[in-house]
């Protein structure tokens, strides 16, 4: 890289802070971009932009006065938006980039899994009755207008100020990580049924995953969105700053 350009890690998912220590250990110009603001991390010790772009055109500019040389994509799994967008991007510009996975949970045989591709989907196959357990966040919210089960318990990571929209749903706030039996004790407490879950990947995120197993709890799975096409991918930190050390 020539004097003046920048790596642009793009943030949202924990890996984006091991890829930025990483760069900053190699004495990299880095600089990061976040679609909103960090819910569950310390802020990056780099320069960061916080909000989603207005389009193609939009991170087109902004990359360019920024003298962006490469980009590690480190968004979350489910920011596919943000992914296509930025691999369009460069490839219009010639500029490398990389997208970082790390593997989607498997099932074993003691999971009772039935996979959907999108929440809405998911919600719709809960049967009448369900007393369910949802993680997939506020932004997904209208998914749920029409819930056909009695009860969903949607944990927030951060305090809510405003009211549930519908009388089926129930706002619960937590700071993670969760631990397997603080897991298992709330979905016993909450008399739970289904688990409706993002496939985030990681063991951070894995307790309620288990905690699902142990109670034989059947999780609605909301599988997660194939990377950009044509886009090298890698799992870990390490393979993102090797393949940054080698472009």
């Amino acid at each position: 890289m020539s004097t003046g350009e920048k790596t642009l890690v793009l943030a949202g998912a924990r890996e984006a802070h091991g890829v930025v220590a990483g760069l900053r250990a190699r004495n990299r110009k880095v600089i990061a971009s976040l679609p909103e603001p960090e819910r569950m991390f310390d802020p990056l010790p780099v320069p960061t932009r916080v909000g989603r772009f207005d389009g193609p055109s939009a991170l087109k500019a902004w990359m360019q006065d920024q003298k962006v040389a490469r980009v590690i994509d480190t968004s979350h799994g489910f920011d596919d938006d943000v992914s296509l967008c930025a691999a369009g991007v460069c490839a219009t510009l010639g500029v490398p980039y990389l997208r970082v996975l790390r593997p989607a949970w498997t099932a074993t045989a003691r999971d009772q899994w039935t996979h959907f591709a999108t929440v809405r989907a998911a919600v719709e196959g809960v049967p009448p009755g369900a007393r369910v357990f949802s993680n997939t966040g506020a932004g997904t919210l209208p998914d749920y207008a029409g819930f056909p089960g009695g009860i969903v318990y949607m944990r927030q990571t951060h305090p809510v100020a405003e009211a549930s929209p519908y009388p089926f749903l129930e706002f619960l706030s937590g700071t993670p990580p969760f631990s397997l039996i603080d897991e298992e004790a709330l979905f016993r407490d909450l008399e739970i049924t289904r688990l409706i879950c993002r496939n985030v990947g990681g063991a951070a995120s894995m307790s309620k995953i288990l905690a699902a197993r142990r109670l034989g709890i059947r999780v609605l799975m909301i599988d997660r969105p194939a990377p950009p096409p044509g886009a090298p991918v890698v799992e870990a930190v390490a393979d993102a700053l090797a393949w940054e050390a080698n472009g």
